[in-house]
């Protein structure tokens, strides 16, 4: 017979290691993601992370979907288009008589920033609906990456797109690099938390995007070049031998869809065009705006050959929106990606207006 000493010990041992696994968070605890939304056999599902558990749940037409506390806020059933053939990349990359502007760059995935901006400039109201009237914004792309809201980003944008045709405004969000990335497997940014989201879902950051899902092909469907009021707005610029394609807007984007997104590595490096527009001197990736050797004679080369005002870029992150050549070069990188500061950039038809977290807006110089 074994002796009450060592039964007590051995109880007191069993009692503290059951308590401590209890106290212990599951794997994922506190992990909140999507919803994602999967096209099968014509049906929508939904798929989303709750405090690390995986749920799903068929979407209807005219039926909100009970995420649960804490999973995207900004998703709105009622803005769901059911016809998957409605995404398409619009022939139109130029409009006119527009009488405000509103610009976002290089958000990555951090909501809170981006939601105070919308907010504090009457962009949208504290339900997160359009309130821009016929006003214009502009996403310069980079939602991906870094902060842990991407997937929020996009339904909100999503969510405000739609509303903003209702009102005769719109939203425009541009391709960026980090939207290729993604979709090419370059993970190297992604904050931890879709990490966890993949190896629930089983599917990598690329098929959770792919093509059979519904931000996967809104994102397709999306530009890389627009022009309003003769203002050109692209992510990242446009070098010298971009612009000696003679290319227009609506070819550079029908390129890059057709060329460059989907494509494999291989095909891009032999089509002379995408390997242009996917390569550092391409739309998405071009950083030579802000280089030392670059002057205000290449600044006229480059408007002459756009036939435009000025350029807005984001890609290259400042403590502020940033003008150059005499407001002809807009650097709207405010470094949103820190998760503490930002500004958005507005342009009516007499000013450029830096507009900051607090509501304020001061004259771009």
């Amino acid at each position: 017979m074994e002796k009450p000493g060592f039964f007590r010990y051995f109880l007191a041992a069993f009692i503290a290691a059951t308590t401590a696994a209890a106290q212990t968070p599951a794997p994922g605890a506190g992990i909140f993601d999507g919803p994602y939304l999967f096209w099968e056999q014509d049906t929508l599902i939904a798929r989303w992370i709750a405090d690390g558990e995986l749920l799903e749940e068929r979407l209807q037409k005219g039926k909100s979907l009970n995420l649960g506390a804490g999973v995207s806020s900004t998703f709105d059933a009622d803005c769901i288009d059911f016809d998957d053939a409605a995404f398409k990349l619009s022939p139109v990359s130029a409009f006119k008589d527009v009488a405000q502007i509103a610009v976002i760059a290089d958000p990555h995935g951090q909501l809170g920033i981006m939601r105070q901006l919308l907010l504090a400039h009457d962009i949208m109201d504290e339900q997160q609906n359009w309130t821009f009237g016929n006003g214009h914004l502009v996403i310069l792309g980079d939602v991906f990456d870094r902060g842990e809201q991407v997937t929020d980003i996009f339904w909100l944008i999503l969510k405000l797109e739609k509303q903003a045709a209702l009102a005769g405004g719109m939203v425009h969000f541009l391709w960026g690099n980090h939207e290729l990335m993604v979709l090419e497997n370059d993970l190297r940014y992604i904050h931890k938390k879709y990490r966890y989201t993949m190896a629930r879902m089983g599917r990598s950051l690329p098929q959770l995007f792919g093509p059979d899902t519904y931000l996967g092909r809104w994102l397709r469907s999306k530009p890389v070049v627009i022009s309003i009021n003769g203002i050109v707005f692209v992510h990242a610029g446009f070098s010298d031998q971009l612009l000696q394609m003679k290319l227009s807007m609506a070819e550079i984007n029908a390129a890059f869809q057709e060329r460059v997104i989907d494509r494999l590595e291989a095909d891009i490096s032999a089509d002379p065009l995408a390997s242009l527009l996917s390569s550092e001197l391409g739309p998405v990736w071009y950083r030579g705006f802000f280089a030392e050797q670059y002057d205000a004679e290449d600044m006229r080369y480059m408007l002459s050959r756009l036939k435009a005002k000025r350029v807005v870029v984001g890609h290259t992150s400042f403590p502020e929106i940033t003008a150059l050549y005499g407001r002809k070069i807009i650097a709207a990188d405010s470094s949103i990606k820190t998760g503490e500061t930002g500004e958005m950039l507005f342009i009516t038809k007499k000013q450029l207006l830096r507009g900051k977290l607090n509501g304020e807006r001061v004259v771009l110089r």
